[in-house]
């Protein structure tokens, strides 16, 4: 028994998809509806044929078909079978083993398998070769998947594949034999395809041969070709069938009905009731020249609905077990363009009728006697309205529908008939319908391309006619009557029946209207209507309501307002739906507005003039009371402003200034004499905009109110500031470590000031300046500094970039040395080890003194013999002081100490020698005194001897040491006489 298969929705869009149908089911109220004979909702006999699935030249990858077969699952999943081409499987030492398994334990666990054996497979040289390859492949646990095996492939197609109908019955018999001996019944056998070329006369052949030549078989005795095999494999390729004229009922597919009969259900053949695989059939598109024959060359449109009739036929054809199209994908022969898929892998609209049993167009055909309309669904017009169309609704997407109908036993359809929406009223048909049977179909029309409907339907036309629409009921102004209206929907009304629920009456053929008569004012009555004619009557449609109208209510709310100096605004609350007019009077005139109206200017009055208001409403039925009794007085002219001030705020405005001295204006005019601006009441004050700098301009006022305006003020009058000019270069010098002042020169008289930027922050300073101090810096800085000057009308260009940068702490100088450089002063000497230094500090301690850049040492004076004094120097700049060396010491030196112990012996007659004792260790010599001249000798000396005197000659000697720094004191005199 055949398996029917329901197939698993894929996400929650398709259960919403399932859902809404469901509910639109509901739209198909008192609907005589038609199903689709031998339709089934999952077909268990569909199949499709991948191809070549494996590329054996290409390490057994996957084929561009096969990598589509295993990604398509909805394809999988609405396959019941699958026609798989074992091509290169007979060879057992390569890859294609392994692959085919891979293969088939991938696909869906339901879809069952139909593995081909033919030339691609083995030679048919030898059949007793090809029986072995075959077996061998049957029986090997690899293909444990395909269910049934049909041997060889179109033997009676004259070309590469045709066998004469010995070899086949040889290579038929052999086959089967060792297939059926390694697996019994269970291995099914099926014949290979025929094709529509003489396949009856062919097989009968087959079948002689067979039972002509039992030494074919090892295993079992083929009395013909039916014991040889468990099916028949037919190629039913037949004319397509024309969609916009076939009148077959639906699940009929006529030309391959006819071949597949033969096999079947033909009882005068030997084959009747033997099992049928119709292991390929399809419809091509058009070749190169792209033009379908409607032979076996089709539109895509035709193609897919072909496809959807045929399956829809096969599902209740008897004895057929499976109907696998023709293929899953082009190859790349322009002559063979059957596939779901396009060479490239482009998706066709055979796959949607393959997949979804629709070719995209019309379903669900359906007749309405209630509206005597013909409806449908449209899937796709579901989809792109979110779910929401139904039968009879307007789609919104770009398509039409044509509507072919014609008498049931009509061999085509004689009437069409285009609509936009889901539905077409009978109505629609000219001349009228005839009672009667009527088949008709739908075909969706989308930018030219026709999607054909799927199924045909069947209605009975019982003859009532259509029921009118868009009712309407409109009393009329007297209060008395209700005025009727329809349209009118049928050809083949003899009349229309108005009812209010009580009373029937009657209007002909071909009215669209009926007025009511004889009611109250303010009474509400309802309606219905229907069309009626000898076969009965239509649905009837309302009711539609209406309320005749009564006395208008009063308005309320009434108020007036001044809206001039001479008119005056009356308002006032609408309470009335049904008035005809209002009327307004001051007591002493009346006059009638509009009905609907809430307000009327009441004109011509005089400055100061009080007047009161009231207001009723009117119509055919009478009026309301009175309403209101508002007042208002118009208003009289204000006095002027003062003369005003005008003043430049900025380089594009002046200012205007006023005081107020009216109490009743509404406002203010300022004029320049050519243009005015308004301003409210109160004000004092106006900023006039837009102007050019340096623009001289003159203003004058004048105060207003509804009553109309005073006199004007005098002018007054001012001029715009213009752009000052620029600085001259600027210039930037570091006073300090942290700062750098900018100078500039003043070269503009108009001015406010001047601003100074460093490219990234700005300061302003006043009129006048030249110069800026920019603090806060860093020691070491670089900056660069602009300036422009500005005034109210702006600014001037900026300056040239001068640059400058804060100087940084000098290093400090190298250890200082300290020389006494006289006995009262001391040479301080150090390295320069800075280059950017003002002077070093040279500091004793107490006291400091300074010197400028570049110096080197310095002599610290005034010092007293045998001072003993240290120093430390450090260099500067205006970024501050390097850290002090360390100290340098040294002693100023002293003149030596006074000699001792000086004596003075005669040596001779001429000559005396002076003696003493050094003292001192720093002298650089001695000198010696006789009171009259003096002698020097050097340092550590401690005798002279005085030469040169007469005998008896006394003399006295004084002695004292010196050096460079002075002299010590003398000794005492030490005296002698020579001899």
């Amino acid at each position: 028994m055949p398996r029917y298969r329901q197939v698993r929705p894929r996400g929650l869009s398709r259960v919403l998809a399932a859902l809404c149908i469901a509910l639109l089911g509901a739209a198909f109220v008192q609907v005589a509806g038609q199903t689709a004979a031998g339709a089934v909702t999952w077909r268990a006999r569909q199949g499709i044929q991948a191809g070549d699935v494996i590329n054996l030249g290409a390490g057994c990858a996957y084929t561009d078909s096969g990598n589509l077969l295993l990604a398509d699952t909805e394809v999988q999943q609405r396959s019941g079978w699958l026609r798989l081409d074992l091509r290169g499987a007979a060879d057992t030492g390569g890859c294609a083993r392994g692959a085919y398994a891979n293969l088939l334990g991938a696909l869906d666990p339901d879809m069952k398998v139909i593995g081909l054996l033919s030339s691609s497979f083995a030679s048919a040289a030898v059949p007793a070769d090809f029986a072995a390859h075959a077996a061998a492949i049957a029986c090997d646990s690899a293909y444990a998947g395909v269910d049934a095996w049909e041997v060889w492939n179109e033997p009676n197609l004259p070309g590469d594949s045709y066998l004469s109908e010995v070899v086949f019955a040889e290579l038929l018999a052999r086959t089967s034999d060792k297939i059926h001996q390694c697996g019994g019944d269970a291995k099914k056998v099926v014949s290979g395809g025929v094709t529509p070329n003489g396949p009856i006369g062919y097989l009968q052949q087959v079948s002689t041969e067979i039972g002509a030549h039992p030494e074919w078989t090892d295993h079992f005795d083929y009395a013909n070709l039916r014991a040889a095999i468990n099916g028949i494999g037919l190629h039913p390729y037949v004319k397509a069938i024309d969609s916009t004229t076939y009148t077959g009922d639906t699940g009929t597919h006529q030309p391959l009905w006819d071949m597949v009969w033969q096999f079947t259900s033909n009882s005068a053949l030997e084959f009747a009731g033997e099992p049928v695989y119709l292991t390929e059939f399809g419809w091509r598109l058009p070749d190169d020249d792209g033009v379908p024959n409607h032979g076996e060359e089709t539109t895509e449109a035709e193609q897919c609905f072909n496809l959807v009739s045929a399956f829809d036929h096969i599902a209740g054809m008897p004895n057929v077990v499976a109907g696998t199209w023709f293929t899953l994908k082009d190859f790349g022969d322009t002559g063979r363009r059957f596939g779901l898929y396009d060479v490239n892998g482009g998706v066709r609209l055979a796959r949607s009728g393959y997949v979804n049993d629709h070719c995209n167009g019309a379903t669900d055909g359906a007749y309405n006697t209630d509206a005597e309309q013909l409806q449908w669904r449209d899937a796709v017009a579901l989809a792109t309205a979110g779910g929401r169309a139904a039968a009879g609704m307007t789609q919104a997407a770009a398509a039409t529908y044509e509507v072919v109908l014609a008498p049931s036993d009509s061999p085509s359809y004689t009437m069409t008939r285009s609509t936009g929406s889901l539905a077409l009223p009978l109505s629609s048909f000219y001349p009228p319908l005839p009672v009667g049977t009527y088949i008709w179909r739908v075909n969706k029309i989308v930018n030219g391309l026709r999607y054909p409907g799927k199924d045909q339907w069947k209605f009975t036309f019982q003859g009532k006619p259509a029921p009118p629409s868009g009712a309407t009921a409109t009393p009329a102004a007297d209060g008395a009557s209700i005025k009727i209206g329809w349209a009118d929907g049928s050809n083949t009304e003899d009349g229309f029946a108005v009812t209010d629920g009580a009373t029937t009456a009657n209007a002909p053929a071909n009215a669209t209207t009926h007025t009511w008569t004889g009611l109250a004012p303010g009474s509400t009555h309802c309606y219905r209507v229907r069309a009626f004619n000898a076969y009965g009557a239509s649905a009837e449609i309302g009711p539609v309501c209406a309320t005749t109208p009564s006395l208008p209510v009063a308005p309320s709310g009434v108020t007036a307002t001044v809206v001039t100096g001479t008119s005056v605004r009356v308002d006032w609350a609408d309470n009335s739906g049904n008035e005809t007019a209002f009327d307004v009077s001051d007591g002493t005139t009346t006059v009638a507005v509009a009905a609907g109206s809430t307000s009327y200017t009441w004109a011509g009055l005089a400055n100061g003039a009080t007047r009161c208001f009231q207001v009723r409403s009117r119509n055919l039925v009478g009026h309301s009371p009175w309403a209101g009794n508002a007042c208002a007085t118009t208003p009289t002219i204000p006095a002027p402003p003062t003369s005003p001030t005008a003043a430049a705020p900025t380089g594009t405005s002046i200012k205007v200034n006023w005081a107020d001295q009216s109490a009743n204006e509404w406002g203010f005019e300022v004029s320049n004499g050519t243009t005015s601006q308004v301003v409210g009441a109160n004000t004092t004050t106006f900023t006039w905009g837009g102007l050019a700098n340096g623009t001289y301009m003159c203003f004058r006022v004048r105060s207003y109110s509804l009553a109309g305006y005073s006199a004007w003020t005098a002018y007054a009058c001012a001029t715009t500031p213009t752009i000052p000019a620029a600085p001259a270069a600027p210039t930037a010098a570091a006073p300090s470590g942290t700062s750098i002042r900018v100078g500039w020169a003043d070269q503009s008289t108009n001015e406010i000031g001047f601003e100074i930027s460093n490219g990234v922050t700005s300061q302003v300073v006043g009129v006048n300046s030249t110069s800026y101090t920019w603090g806060g810096l860093a020691n070491g800085t670089y900056m660069c500094f602009r300036v422009r000057s500005y005034s109210l009308a702006g600014y001037s260009a900026w300056t040239a970039y001068a640059c400058a940068t804060t100087p940084t702490i000098p290093v400090a100088p190298a250890a200082p040395t300290a020389v006494a450089a006289s006995g009262t002063s001391i040479r301080v000497g150090w390295a320069d080890q800075s280059t950017n230094e003002i002077g070093f500090e040279i500091s004793n301690g107490v006291t400091s003194q300074v010197v400028g850049a570049n110096s080197t040492s310095y002599t610290w004076g005034g010092l007293a013999n045998g001072t003993y004094m240290c120093f430390r120097v450090r260099s500067y700049s205006l970024a501050g002081y390097s850290a002090w060396t360390a100290y340098a010491c040294a002693t100023t030196p002293a003149p030596p100490v006074v000699p001792a112990g000086q004596a003075a012996a005669p040596l001779n007659t001429s000559q005396i020698r002076v003696t003493w004792q050094d003292r001192s260790t720093n002298e650089t010599g001695f000198q010696i005194y006789n009171g009259v001249s003096t002698v020097t000798v050097g340092a550590n000396v401690t005798g002279y001897i005085w030469g040169g005197l007469a005998s008896r000659t006394y003399m006295c000697f004084a002695i004292r040491s010196y050096n460079a720094y002075g002299y010590s004191a003398w000794t005492p005199y030490a005296c002698t006489t020579t001899l």
